[in-house]
């Protein structure tokens, strides 16, 4: 099993700063133990002031500077901030939000995906990058534009997007009458003449069809696909196998993720876990607990889930990682310390190669100033950069294993998210909650999880989860029908067909076979109003979502009202409602031994994710508590004991 040093980075705005502090600068990091630094992404302005003058010298002294120092760069397109003469020579390239409104320049992401006027002039400024510095020894590694659809930007409602929608819609269904059939637009008088009669499935007077908004989705990935790949090409010509990357984002479903980063070589994602805890995660169940606990820390299983969410589209990196203080979310504390040193560890314990902190230094101006970096505005290190130092030296001390696939595969679905979006019911219900209780409760039990989408292999899993793939399709329904493994699916799983419509059957029959229940009415409650529930020994509760119906395999537990909670097919089971913490810990515990894996009692808090012949511990509760005894190997880094922000790592034996 061969042993991988990941690496640290950091990004770095040189035309923030004078030019006599790049040499300092980059000297620092390097002291730091910094491997790679990324640029450029925001300096269009800088790079071209004027239409057709370019300006490329501070970008050579910048670039010559830095990977002098020993520094391999990440170059970025700068395509994610248009500069104002641009925006003056095409002003219908700025994106329009949901009420029609022209979002206006002033920031960041003012464009449309759908302008073909801005993807050409994207291609032109993406040419003179890769031209210039394809192939420069300095620069390793590429990044397209900026964190595709921060800010609610994935969707523009401009009348570019309207005239390629349409044109989107007649090359899916071919004929008007196909598409009247497959949206059901009788209902409510909706039917359509022709494809030039269908308007953006915004302002209408209550909500649109649904199927409306969810082609309209489809057709906005497609939209950020092209346009990414647009760039993608024209590095890909001057740059070689230089590997191209781009960061995506937590908490973010505007689009779907797997066809951009299908494209990419390596998918990478900006990790913030305080504000993450403050205002990203909308808990089903409000945990006043968990904020009070975890306040400095985050939460220890929403990093842990992207990880590996983006892991199981490419290679993983982090692009940004906290390291202090942010200003976005609604609060904004001081880490706990250890916690940029944990969150390291923590991102190298799910096969990322690469951290990259951000930024080097924090910016004295303009909306990001209250953003923490590795150093104060001064020149004077901040906390962080004495964690970023030792993460350091602790991986040129440790030598980690490859990352092995998992015994437990998870499928997250972005058109699952959508539609229970789209069709809530209950105001309560949000998808990735559901996945992450899901996910949490493996965690809980000691499991090593593989997030994978629903057109994914699914072979040489012992275990598969679907917490709420609504709509599964025929081919997914035949591979589990053929898998060894058990199955464990979630609710609202199978209830609606890929046209947002019920299905004939209610639920497919080969879903029903597989998990002994039949779906026949939904109970859509507020989550404050939760429903006594038990499974074996433990007495617990469900609240939000439960599905009455008929239990054509085995009944394993049941509400206190006599509605069904988990039921038995011929290799999978059913939840019919949503369990609370201990619940769903207990129910995957006994799936997870069913399958033949390993369970553990973790402390509360405690997290493990094995990593080849290594076990990586991150501990995110505020008192101290000590790794079971059943966890047994060589400790290379830590202890038994750990405190808040602990890292501790254990080599174990591992079989072939």
């Amino acid at each position: 099993m061969s042993d991988i040093r990941p690496e640290t980075g950091v990004c770095y705005y040189p035309e923030h700063w004078p030019e006599d502090l790049w040499e300092k600068d980059a000297k620092g990091m390097v002291e730091a133990g910094i491997s790679w630094v990324r640029i450029a992404e925001f300096s269009w302005i800088k790079m071209e002031p004027e239409d057709g003058v370019y300006d490329f010298s501070w970008l050579d002294r910048a670039i010559e500077t830095l990977g002098g120092a020993g520094l391999k760069i990440i170059l970025c397109t700068p395509t994610a901030t248009p500069p104002k003469w641009l925006v003056d020579k095409m002003p219908d390239m700025l994106a329009v939000d949901e009420d029609g409104q022209t979002r206006h320049y002033g920031s960041r992401r003012h464009y449309s995906f759908s302008h073909q006027g801005y993807i050409k002039e994207c291609e032109r400024i993406t040419e003179q990058l890769a031209r210039r510095y394809g192939a420069n020894p300095y620069v390793a590694a590429w990044q397209t534009d900026n964190e595709y659809g921060c800010h609610d930007t994935a969707i523009s409602w401009c009348e570019s997007a309207k005239l390629r929608f349409r044109q989107w819609l007649e090359n899916r269904y071919e004929t008007i009458e196909d598409l009247t059939e497959a949206w059901g637009t009788i209902f409510w008088s909706m039917s359509y003449q022709s494809f030039d009669q269908i308007e953006l499935p915004n302002m209408t007077v209550t909500e649109a069809n649904p199927i409306h908004n969810m082609d309209f989705r489809r057709f906005a990935t497609e939209e950020i696909v092209k346009f990414d790949q647009a760039q993608i090409r024209i590095i890909r010509k001057y740059s070689g196998d230089k590997p191209i990357s781009h960061n995506f984002m937590g908490d973010f479903n505007q689009f779907n993720s797997r066809p951009v980063a299908a494209n990419l070589d390596i998918a990478t994602w900006d990790s913030y876990p305080l504000g993450f805890l403050q205002n990203m995660q909308k808990n089903a169940r409000k945990d006043g607990k968990l904020e009070i606990d975890c306040l400095r820390v985050g939460d220890p299983d929403f990093q842990a889930f992207h990880h590996d969410l983006y892991r199981g589209m490419a290679r993983l990196w982090i692009m940004e990682q906290q390291p202090g203080p942010v200003n976005w979310a609604a609060y904004n504390p001081i880490p706990a310390k250890g916690a940029v040193r944990m969150w390291s560890w923590e991102a190298f314990a799910h096969d990322a190669e690469v951290v990259s902190y951000f930024r080097w230094r924090q910016a004295p101006f303009a909306q990001e100033q209250m953003h923490a970096g590795l150093m104060y505005r001064d020149n004077q290190p901040a906390p962080g950069l004495a964690e970023v130092r030792q993460v350091n030296d602790e991986l040129s001390k440790v030598s980690l294993s490859k990352t092995q696939k998992s015994s437990i595969a998870l499928i997250h679905d972005y058109e699952a998210d959508w539609m229970s979006e789209l069709d809530g019911q209950s105001e309560d219900f949000y998808y990735l909650r559901l996945v992450l209780d899901m996910y949490r409760a493996v965690r809980q039990n000691g499991g090593s999880v593989d997030v994978i989408g629903p057109d994914d292999n699914i072979d040489g899993y012992k275990l598969i989860l679907l917490p709420s793939v609504l709509h599964v399709s025929d081919d997914l329904i035949n591979r589990l029908s053929k898998t060894e493994a058990l199955i464990l699916a979630g609710p609202r799983t199978g209830l609606k067909t890929k046209n947002f419509q019920l299905p004939d059957r209610l639920v497919n029959d080969g879903l029903v076979s597989i998990t002994g229940f039949k779906t026949t009415r939904i109970d859509a409650l507020p989550a404050r109003l939760p429903i006594k529930a038990s499974y074996k020994n433990i007495e617990g509760e469900v609240s939000i979502w439960r599905e009455e119906g008929e239990v054509t395999g085995a009944l394993l537990a049941q509400c206190a009202d006599c509605m069904p909670l988990l039921t038995k097919g011929n290799i999978g089971s059913y939840l019919c409602a949503w369990p609370d913490e201990a619940l769903l810990k207990e129910i995957c515990k006994d799936f997870m031994l069913s399958a033949g894996i390993d369970c553990y009692d973790m402390p509360a808090y405690l997290r493990v994710r094995q990593r080849g012949e290594h076990l990586i511990f991150t501990y995110y509760g505020p008192d101290e508590v000590s790794i079971p005894l059943s966890f047994e190997g060589e400790f290379v880094l830590g202890g038994r004991e750990m405190k808040q922000a602990d890292v501790t790592i254990m080599k174990i034996a591992v079989s072939d």
